[in-house]
């Protein structure tokens, strides 16, 4: 740790954490100073602390390379913390907005299984409907696809096809459609995203962009729609329609 036991003093205060917390979120402070007081709350070693000093990935200081180099660093200095920092990254990937330094951490301290367990309980208590949680639950999806060959994932991304942000429902089918092409989607695991894809066909909220991507997935993949869906969208009508047997068909050329 760096600076390890420099300090002294005994435990920090709140009072005392709460203003070096100040300065260590202060994007225009000169980055020697904000180092050492990140330096302070690691010395420290109280959850309190450590959950202070996560709040530096939370914003952008002034110098794109030196300011990644800075969150580099403390993504290191945490995973030098061991079990000391498991508790406070948590809780810092369940309220934090820019998580990626985070997530990376937290996986170097718990491994793909275990890390792929917590990223998804995280992103269904944010639930599709989190649209004040966009960015934090898209850097999650994004974690998520380096564990694709735990098959808990794909399941739990399963509710954010009807996510509000177009964003997560495009990374949750670049997903699928990787898990899909490994040959490791389960047959009721399909038949789930099936139906919902098929809903979002019809409903015109869903938007065209996001309408068209699930029209050519369905197609292309010859998966079968609830009967529930019987036809597509107007502003797909020209070139999709589902059929009897509830497949989506891309309908042919018009002759010359």
């Amino acid at each position: 740790m760096v600076l390890k036991n420099l300090f002294g003093g005994g435990p920090l205060s709140e009072k005392k954490i709460e203003k070096i917390t100040k300065l260590v979120c202060n994007p225009y402070c000169q980055p020697d100073v904000r180092k050492r007081e990140m330096c302070r709350l690691l010395d420290d070693e109280q959850p309190a602390a450590l959950r202070a000093v996560l709040k530096r990935f939370n914003f952008n200081s002034n110098g794109g390379i030196a300011d990644e180099e800075e969150k580099k660093w403390l993504e290191n200095q945490m995973v030098d913390m061991g079990k000391l920092a498991i508790e406070p990254l948590e809780d810092y990937i369940r309220t934090g907005k820019q998580l990626t330094y985070a997530l990376r951490a937290y996986h170097r301290l718990q491994g793909g299984e275990q890390s792929a367990a917590f990223f998804i309980k995280v992103m269904q208590e944010y639930g599709p409907d989190a649209y004040r949680a966009i960015e934090a639950k898209l850097q999650i999806v994004w974690q998520l696809a380096e564990y694709l060959e735990d098959e808990r994932v794909i399941e739990g991304l399963e509710p954010f096809v009807e996510d509000h942000s177009d964003d997560i429902r495009w990374a949750v089918f670049d997903l699928l459609e990787k898990v899909a092409d490994s040959g490791k989607l389960k047959p009721e695991v399909q038949k789930g995203f099936s139906g919902k894809m098929g809903t979002l066909l019809t409903d015109d909220s869903a938007g065209p962009r996001i309408q068209r991507r699930v029209a050519e997935l369905l197609a292309d993949r010859e998966w079968q729609v609830d009967a529930s869906s019987t036809e597509v969208a107007s502003v797909l009508a020209s070139e999709f329609f589902i059929d009897k047997k509830l497949y989506v068909r891309r309908r042919g050329k018009p002759k010359a």
